[in-house]
């Protein structure tokens, strides 16, 4: 078994030849479903009772939404794996194969711990209402249940991880068998037009658009807790839909439109986060912190670092990002905005519980 390389044309740089897509894409989507199986098959065992229902459903849409996820975690393996193929046309197949299931393992731990602290979230919420409701159980009993329901969730995602190692391990081999022991880590040499057209406007757009998706998102919580909040995100929504639209079709006002867009969300959320909006349903009190706008305020620095980065005065000094670069920004982006609209649209764990529902049931 080999890694195959293409030989690329001595005027074009080795970081020039990305991981092709028919080598990430298999082993992307084959990993994602694999590991999306087993956090799901371990929330069935352990998590909370509300979150066990319709598990092919929730297998099939988390996964789903995680899969730009693993691709990023694919082609940072393939790519680190690529480099012993600078000074030799082949290289062992072992060291990638091996470094994609531990980057897969690793996205798919997350996947795990996230889906653990969610389901323990909600468990620690019913043992203090039960507390509360003068049960048998109250004190020293209650602690101990506290004590073993946080054990039991440590033990799982313990227990979780090496299950993912195993599994990954297993399938990355299978797919390699089903290629012929061939993994063709560098793609064909690109071309210096494609080079140039890589560069940072189409991640910036592609920044707000997600922006623009995950406030999107939020639009329908927002309308019925506050229709002025709701209100606002569908007005920013069309704003970051603009701004995008702007820098695609270079006009002249894109990137004020896209530093304003970017500024001005980030301001007002930390802004709402640490002492909370002087009106509205709760004056001065601070919002809690929740995914969707974590990934909102990740796309949204990343749109304002990238506005400054193309204004004119820092333009010209600009290095066009290599193919491989350009790909992995992409698909960061994009898994920043899956994530971002699955939590927004409360799609992850089940779409029935929701950050608000699980406060309104402590209190």
């Amino acid at each position: 078994m080999s890694v195959q390389t293409v030989a690329a044309p001595a005027r074009v740089e080795q970081a020039a030849r990305p991981v092709p897509w028919s080598t990430v894409l298999p082993f992307a989507v084959v990993l994602t479903y694999v590991n999306g199986f087993w956090v799901t098959a371990l929330r069935g065992a352990v998590g909370s009772t509300e979150r066990t229902t319709a598990p092919f459903f929730s297998w099939l849409r988390d996964s789903t939404l995680l899969l730009p996820l693993f691709v990023l975690a694919v082609l940072v393996a393939l790519s680190l794996g690529a480099r012993g193929t600078r000074r030799r046309r082949g290289v062992g197949v072992i060291r990638p194969a091996l470094l994609v299931a531990l980057a897969t393992t690793v996205a798919g731990t997350a996947h795990l711990v996230v889906d653990s602290i969610w389901s323990l979230r909600l468990q620690l919420v019913h043992l203090d209402t039960m507390g509360s409701m003068g049960g048998l159980c109250t004190g020293a009993c209650l602690d101990k249940q506290l004590d073993a329901t946080v054990l039991l969730q440590v033990r799982a995602v313990a227990l979780g991880s090496l299950i993912l190692l195993a599994s990954n391990v297993v399938a990355v081999f299978w797919l390699l068998a089903l290629r012929g022991g061939r993994l063709a880590v560098r793609g064909r040499s690109t071309a210096a037009t494609e080079q140039r057209g890589a560069g940072l406007p189409a991640v910036l757009v592609a920044g707000l658009l997600g922006a623009a998706v995950v406030h999107a998102a939020v639009v329908r919580e927002h309308l019925g807790e506050w229709p002025a909040a709701g209100w606002f995100f569908v007005l920013l929504t069309l704003a970051e839909v603009a701004a995008a639209v702007l820098v695609a079709t270079r006009r002249r006002w894109a990137l004020p439109m896209a530093l304003a867009v970017s500024a001005g969300p980030l301001l007002l959320w930390l802004w709402s986060r640490t002492l909370g909006m002087p009106f509205g349903p709760a004056p001065w009190v601070p919002e809690a912190v929740g995914l969707a706008d974590l990934a909102a305020c990740a796309l949204e620095l990343t749109t304002l670092v990238l506005a400054v980065a193309l204004t004119p005065a820092r333009r010209s000094r600009e290095r066009p990002p290599s193919p491989a670069a350009f790909r992995m920004a992409l698909v960061a982006v994009l898994t920043v905005t899956a994530i971002g609209f699955g939590s927004g649209a409360a799609m992850f764990g089940d779409a029935a519980v929701t950050e608000h529902g699980a406060e309104a049931e402590a209190g």
